[in-house]
């Protein structure tokens, strides 16, 4: 709960008073007072009565004790609530004030430690006990909005270098006037679930062609962008020309190279941590497309609106589990006129959402291709948002999302 600091002066200063013992009998000890009013009653009023009345007749004197008796009787109920007043109530509204200032979050009054009655009087020790509880709630505020306003700056730095990670991550993918010099059309869906994240994409020319992948890496926001930092330079470093129409030989040697990279090929490794892909080489020349993947598909549309799945290798690359020297299969096509292609992360298909709370899944995703494949790219780039939207509907997103749908160009 968040207390509010308010000001009350004039109320302020009369509680302080009432602690610290300024004001009418507020410093004197409730059993003294109590004394001071039975001397008054029973010693001091008798007496000086009898002293007033010394030399007067026995029927005056009578007189006079009916008249004081029949005035005890009518001053009684005015006296008590007065006695009461002095003795325990004005002690008990000036605790009540305390606690009003309390319900309403106006600590100033217990800003400063309250001085230790003297004697053992119970009204004003509770008095001190208030005043310690409000100065420990008032000195923990202090420490718990000091805490808060570091912890907020803290929060604050943390967001900008997360934001300017991602600003690096960007700088390590492929612009978007490379994707467009490469392909006749495509388009490109690029959602990290954080501020980072460990989806990438990869691009490579070679002498006959170019290499394409589009690559998921372990985990979410920052160490999955650590993760496709590792990869791409790990890309980067392939000698891919020799490796031109076999992108299975380019996830084999991303598989040790990660392996290494990350000391899992060692035993009791200290992380598990790899990739799935979706590796293309397009042979310009011949106008052929080869294909390979870890845990990942190429999907493909003919000129008819039928949709091919082609399936990669079950495990991934990478990972303590993938063998280093795992051979990775390869599988080829021609590519025919007006034939489209599509490389997807699982952020799309495992998201849960709709009526039944169940995965987007490929059946969904390939029946979008089927009836929009033909449509332009940056249409069917909004089209598949504006899906994938509506059918997460009200839940949380899981993943981060690519999707890469593009063209070749065909002699």
């Amino acid at each position: 709960m968040r207390i509010r600091k308010q000001e009350a002066p004039q109320r302020v200063c009369s509680l302080r008073k009432g602690c610290h013992g300024s004001g009418l009998l507020s410093g004197v000890r409730t059993v003294s007072k109590m004394r001071c009013i039975l001397v008054l009653c029973l010693i001091v009023c008798p007496l000086a009565l009898l002293i007033a009345m010394e030399g007067q007749a026995h029927t005056e004197m009578i007189n006079i004790l009916a008249g004081w008796i029949a005035l005890g009787f009518i001053m009684l109920m005015p006296l008590s609530h007065w006695f009461s007043d002095l003795l325990v109530l004005r002690n008990v509204r000036e605790l009540n004030a305390l606690c009003e200032q309390m319900k309403t979050g106006n600590l100033t009054p217990f800003a400063e430690p309250p001085t230790e009655p003297e004697g053992g009087d119970a009204l004003q020790a509770l008095r001190y006990n208030m005043f310690w509880i409000g100065h420990i709630i008032d000195s923990r505020q202090r420490a718990l909005n000091g805490a808060m306003r570091n912890l907020h700056a803290a929060q604050e730095q943390l967001v900008q270098s997360i934001e300017y990670a991602g600003l690096i991550q960007n700088a390590f993918l492929p612009s978007k006037q490379t994707l467009h010099e490469l392909f006749a059309d495509h388009f490109l869906i690029w959602d990290q679930r954080d501020a980072v994240g460990g989806d990438a994409y990869w691009v490579k020319r070679t002498e006959r062609g170019l290499f394409l992948a589009v690559v998921d890496c372990t985990g979410h926001g920052v160490p999955g962008a650590f993760m496709t930092l590792i990869v791409h330079s790990l890309f980067e470093r392939l000698e891919v020309n020799a490796m031109q129409g076999d992108p299975a030989a380019v996830i084999g040697a991303m598989n040790r190279s990660i392996r290494q990279a990350l000391a899992q090929d060692r035993e009791n490794p200290l992380s598990d941590d790899g990739m799935d892909c979706a590796v293309v080489y397009v042979d310009v020349a011949d106008g052929m497309l080869h294909f390979a993947g870890a845990r990942s598909s190429l999907y493909v549309r003919s000129v008819q609106g039928e949709v091919l799945e082609i399936k990669g290798d079950r495990c991934g690359a990478g990972y303590v589990r993938t063998p280093e020297d795992h051979v990775f299969s390869s599988q080829s096509l021609r590519i025919a006129p007006g034939m489209r292609f599509y490389c997807l992360s699982d952020g799309l298909v495992d998201q849960v959402g709709g009526v039944k709370h169940l995965p987007f899944g490929k059946s969904r995703f390939k029946d979008f291709v089927s009836r929009c494949g033909e449509l332009p790219f940056d249409r069917q780039k909004v089209l598949l948002e504006e899906q994938f939207k509506e059918y997460m509907g009200r839940e949380a997103r899981r993943d981060d999302v690519t999707v890469l749908g593009f063209m070749m160009h065909t002699r």
